[in-house]
């Protein structure tokens, strides 16, 4: 059975994925346009990680999505450092 963390991770690396088609000059461009209307779409690594969030603060993860263990929360490496 699929964890909520191995889920999460899963679509994360689903959405680098589509990231690395989209910029690959070697993948067709009919593939790339469609790959561009997916993203276009799909959560951002922020938006998994306040789903995640979501689901464990309605205390039902089993089926949903969890924060990865160990993985900093990309809202926080988005803020500008002061310094």
């Amino acid at each position: 059975m699929t964890t909520p963390e191995e889920r999460t991770r899963a679509l994360r690396l689903a959405g680098e994925l589509l990231q690395d088609l989209v910029q690959n000059e070697e993948v067709p461009t009919t593939l790339r346009v469609r790959v561009r209307g997916v993203l276009r779409h799909y959560p951002e690594e922020w938006q998994l990680r306040m789903m995640a969030e979501d689901w464990l603060r309605l205390g039902e993860p089993t089926f949903g999505l969890a924060p990865e263990p160990g993985r900093p929360d990309p809202l926080l490496m988005l803020k500008p450092s002061h310094g």
